[in-house]
């Protein structure tokens, strides 16, 4: 799995490419937590070329969630596949996580949280 950032204003976008598997652990917990020390407390995660994610990365997700909750921040998810939409309900994941269909919605709704 590859993590790119693009900054939209104050809001990081960490877009995921690639499988969240026990073969990316860490990968995400530690970009996550470079965001954090360097002062930002919202994080958006597009994970439209996240083809699949294992229990693994259910964990990583919630771990990441977890980490910006402490600092009081928020993690949002954008361009969440069917998939992948269909195992956070089951996870309920989806009851904890806010998900939006686009990158810009995701950051518009961390905005307006700021203000």
């Amino acid at each position: 799995m590859d993590i790119h950032e693009r900054a939209a204003g104050p809001v990081p976008v960490l877009e995921l490419r690639g499988r969240l598997t026990l073969e990316s652990f860490g990968r995400l917990k530690n970009r996550v937590r470079e965001v954090v020390e360097s002062g930002t407390r919202h994080v958006v995660l597009d994970l439209a070329a996240v083809p699949y994610v294992d229990s693994i990365g259910v964990a990583e997700l919630v771990r990441s969630h977890v980490m910006l909750r402490n600092v009081g921040g928020r993690l949002v998810l954008a361009s969440v596949p069917g998939q992948l939409t269909q195992l956070l309900e089951l996870t309920r994941l989806d009851q904890v996580v806010e998900s939006y269909p686009s990158q810009t919605e995701a950051v518009n709704a961390l905005r307006a949280a700021s203000v």
